[in-house]
């Protein structure tokens, strides 16, 4: 093998190596920005024409820019630390199989930043919906919404509404 044949492979082999785990920094679509989640310093690219094929002309900026967040973004360098301050159980639902059932409630969490990292005190406060499984019956026939155990005697614990998702 030659000299020249043994370098050409040996920069081509470089090249796919470095190809391959080169680390791409690429900004994130200002859409992404987040109040909750993105810092005003953050980089984004913000999309300025739209074509037939989606963006094509965009300017970098940040998601603090007036025209991505306009300061409903967290102050650079804090850390939300959200912290439930409430909780409200609004659905609750069986979810049965033939022998078996599980009981669902469905409740409404208020959340708190602790840390008010937000330039803007509205995102302090979040809410979420949370489905979870408080329960389950097992038998020939289960019934997790009748309100009743399967001894016959009434089981308040799977009473049901019906609702599997949170109004606010």
């Amino acid at each position: 093998m030659s000299n020249f044949y043994r370098r050409t492979l040996f920069i081509l082999f470089s090249i796919a190596a470095l190809t391959m785990f080169a680390a791409v920094a690429v900004a994130q679509d200002c859409d992404s920005c987040d109040p909750y989640s993105s810092h005003c310093n953050d980089y984004c690219e913000r999309c300025t024409h739209y074509g037939v094929d989606g963006c094509t002309s965009s300017v970098s900026t940040t998601c603090g820019d007036d025209r991505v967040l306009g300061g409903n973004c967290l102050q650079n360098g804090c850390t939300p630390n959200f912290q439930e301050t409430g909780r409200t159980t609004q659905g609750t639902y069986g979810n049965g199989e033939a022998g078996s059932c599980t009981h669902h409630k469905v409740d409404w969490v208020t959340l708190v930043d602790a840390n008010q990292c937000n330039e803007n005190s509205y995102w302090w406060t979040k809410h979420t919906c949370e489905d979870s499984i408080d329960g389950n019956k097992s038998g020939v026939f289960p019934d997790c919404c009748n309100g009743v155990g399967q001894s016959g005697l009434p089981d308040p614990l799977y009473t049901c509404n019906g609702y599997h998702s949170c109004t606010g």
